[in-house]
């Protein structure tokens, strides 16, 4: 029997092992919405439950759209591997830990509106936005409220 491989719930596995659903369908929601707003007919009449939490929505696309998928990944896992995974990340407001003069560059040119939305960032941007001593220090701050959560 070959099974597929769902790389979004691999994901989530990898971040939380103990409870990674929460995390999975908040991965799988943010890459379908994305999708929606490059090609809108590909999520068309697409049943959310059955067919993206299940992978097999992921599965069908083209390369390109998949890459989008694979880019939320890679940025996601990268993120929680620097700052540690706390499900409050997922829920908790920008204005915690971003500096108050950087919040609406994070929400208007990121759409950036939880902590978890910062994985979505590049690190280069960070850097972009801050300078390098504010991205670092923004870091370090990310870490310390993580860190503060456990």
């Amino acid at each position: 029997m070959n099974t597929l491989i769902d790389p979004v719930q691999r994901t989530a596995e990898l971040i939380c092992s103990e409870n990674p659903l929460d995390l999975e369908t908040r991965l799988k929601q943010d890459i379908f919405n994305s999708i929606a707003r490059i090609k809108p007919d590909t999520t068309a009449n697409v049943d959310f439950d059955k067919e993206v939490m299940s992978g097999v929505f992921f599965s069908t696309l083209s390369p390109p759209l998949q890459g989008i998928a694979i880019a939320r990944c890679e940025g996601t896992l990268a993120f929680y591997n620097r700052v540690g995974w706390h499900p409050d990340f997922l829920t908790e407001t920008l204005n915690t830990v971003v500096p108050e003069e950087s919040i609406a560059t994070f929400e208007g040119t990121y759409h950036a509106r939880s902590l978890h939305d910062l994985a979505y960032v590049h690190p280069k941007h960070f850097e972009k936005i801050l300078g390098k001593a504010g991205a670092a220090s923004l870091w370090e701050r990310l870490k310390q409220y993580s860190a503060a959560l456990q």
